[in-house]
């Protein structure tokens, strides 16, 4: 709860933006507010798993969007950190929303990254769910 005081420094748009966050996703300030790991993958790779993933985020539909901010971070408008992992056949995005995190599998193409990407949004999910 909230003193009043600081309840009037704002009108009703602005306190839903404040306690609800923009409703677009911005794939540019995503990206720009994201902290990756290059902790695995072999030279290069790691660069062209994360420009893969961008061009796979811009390309979804924004409420897919909000899907993955969503199964990452519990919210469908915070911040989230993407870690990269060993790929393995048939292997999907992992989550760790009370960290903001998904760990990537080191997808060996962009299709897989894709397919993988899809397969969590179109998931019907909530609360805790294990995938």
């Amino acid at each position: 709860i909230l003193p009043q005081q600081y309840l009037i420094m704002f009108d009703h748009k602005e306190l839903e933006l404040v306690l609800c966050g923009v409703t677009e996703i911005d794939v540019v300030d995503w990206k720009q507010f994201t902290a990756t790991s290059t902790t695995l993958g072999p030279g290069g790779a790691h660069a062209m798993q994360m420009d893969w993933f961008w061009e796979v985020v811009a390309e979804l539909t924004f409420r897919d969007r909000a899907k993955l901010l969503q199964f990452a971070t519990g919210s469908t408008r915070v911040p989230v950190q993407v870690k990269a992992i060993p790929y393995r056949r048939g292997i999907l995005p992992r989550a760790h929303a009370c960290f903001n995190r998904i760990d990537l599998p080191l997808y060996p193409t962009k299709d897989l990254m894709e397919q993988g990407l899809l397969a969590l949004v179109h998931l019907e999910m909530s609360d805790f769910t294990m995938v």
